[in-house]
């Protein structure tokens, strides 16, 4: 058994607990809307109103601050008008962003209705890759007026008599990518298409919070945007996959997180930066509206994998970055939600399975509010051979909540437990409440055949000031 330390000083608070980290994504994209959130309200599958009923309870069990929708590629040739009204009466069209035909019945009244159900907010991606700022700004109508104006109207018409609210709006999605539907050229063009769009849609609702473009891997991208259209948003958008296989090491798909982290960091001070070089003053955080691990397997039309206990590790560390990023990171969405790269698999039959990365997302979801304070980690640590770094075992977070003292430890180790002797100053626990995700091996996997071979794990003990983690494990531990 190796042994840790960790110091938390709970009178040390980095920055307020932005829930939003814990955001989920829906894309309209294989089967993640339709037969994940959507069967229709003739499916055999049991449902509410044609909204999938065990996927629904499952995404509510995790408690997502908000959803984004409807992509992802898809947005940026998403034409909202063909998903409203009635739908025996939605066009059936062509999806050049995946090749696929959209048959439109779920459109914006669905999500809506569906976000609602599962107690999280929308945000909502316009299409600024063939769309055009008059039909953002028309959607924007649709949503959030109370007017009796054309769009308003039709929203009533239709059988929702108050607007819809919805506050945060995505003007485009990675269009610096050729993969995209009317991409752009470069940051400069792309800052331009952005105040254009802002510029109609904050004239339907002047109170709306923008996610514009921005770029992972781009410092010019980003600065250009701030440049540009810094004056009109309120987040810059990044996304982050780590491309990986099952032959990868476990010990280098689990030291990302720490890159991850870093890389996220330096976006926010290249953004802050270009803030003080042209003088913008409006404040701009980061929106990480799309991360996840990607396998080979998840291939079009489907792109669906099953992820594992060690892709629960790489969660919890991702879900502990943002934790401490949380002050200038206050959104996050995972990418998906089901069926799709996911946390919940659902087939055709009725079946369904709960990751591994979805029992991490569970620990997380139950405080949602506190102090991130000051937690320091030391441990025995390893060699990432893909990095070219040393990697601790231990990471940990620590969330001040009322009266309790939340600890988020994660031990990468893949066979030894961790031993760790935890230090609190400003807090006097006597009682810890230990919950985990580890299974048995770092390969571990819920599936439609195995649907509990991974499960969350618990036991509540008297505070002695140790704490003992398994090995591969997603640790949430309650002192009280």
């Amino acid at each position: 058994m190796e042994v840790a330390q960790v110091f938390v000083d709970a009178g040390s608070k980095l920055w307020s607990l932005s829930r939003g980290i814990y955001g989920q994504f829906i894309e309209h994209v294989g089967k993640c809307i339709y037969g994940g959130v959507w069967v229709g309200p003739d499916s055999k599958i049991p449902n509410v109103r044609g909204f999938r009923l065990d996927v629904l309870e499952a995404v509510k069990a995790i408690k997502p601050p908000l959803v984004r929708w409807p992509g992802g590629n898809f947005a940026s040739s998403y034409h909202w008008e063909e998903g409203v009204g009635p739908r025996e009466r939605r066009p059936r069209v062509f999806d050049p962003a995946w090749g696929a035909e959209e048959p439109n019945e779920f459109g914006t009244c669905e999500y809506i209705e569906w976000v609602r159900m599962v107690g999280a907010e929308p945000f909502i991606v316009v299409n600024a890759g063939n769309g055009t700022p008059e039909e953002a700004a028309r959607w924007v109508e649709f949503c959030n007026s109370r007017g009796n104006t054309r769009y308003a109207r039709l929203r009533r018409e239709l059988g929702y008599p108050e607007p819809f609210n919805v506050k945060l709006w995505g003007v485009g999605n990675e269009l610096y990518g050729r993969w995209q539907v009317g991409f752009c050229v470069d940051g400069e063009e792309c800052a331009r298409r952005t105040v254009e769009f802002v510029n109609q849609m904050r004239r339907a609702d002047p109170s709306i919070k923008v996610v514009a473009v921005g770029c992972d891997y781009d410092p010019e991208w980003n600065v250009d945007m701030v440049k540009g259209a810094g004056e009109y948003i309120d987040y810059l958008s990044i996304h982050r996959y780590v491309f990986t296989s099952h032959e990868k090491r476990y010990e280098d798909l689990v030291a990302w997180p720490i890159a991850i982290e870093e890389d996220l960091h330096a976006i926010y001070r290249t953004v802050q930066m270009a803030r003080a070089r042209y003088h913008v003053k409006r404040e701009i955080k980061l929106a990480f509206d799309e991360w996840n691990v990607w396998y080979p397997e998840a291939q079009p039309p489907l792109f669906t994998q099953v992820t594992r206990v060690k892709d629960a590790v790489f969660t919890g560390l991702v879900l502990n970055a943002l934790q401490r990023l949380s002050g200038i990171i206050p959104i996050a969405c995972f990418a998906q939600t089901v069926n799709v790269l996911p946390l919940i698999l659902a087939d055709d039959e009725g079946r369904i399975a709960l990751t591994p990365q979805y029992l991490a997302f569970k620990l997380y979801a139950e405080v949602q509010e506190g102090e991130v304070v000051r937690a320091t980690a030391f441990s025995p640590s390893y060699r990432s051979g893909e990095l070219d770094r040393v990697v601790p075992y231990l990471d940990a977070s620590a969330v001040l909540a009322g009266r309790a003292l939340h600890l988020y430890l994660v031990n990468r180790h893949p066979e030894e437990r961790l031993r760790v002797e935890v230090f609190v100053r400003g807090f006097s626990p006597s009682i810890a409440r230990h919950r985990w995700v580890a299974g048995s091996s770092v390969e571990d996997a819920n599936t439609f055949d195995d649907p509990n071979r991974v499960k969350i794990e618990g036991a509540e003990y008297p505070f002695k000031g140790v704490v003992e983690l398994p090995p591969h494990s997603v640790n949430a531990v309650t002192l009280s």
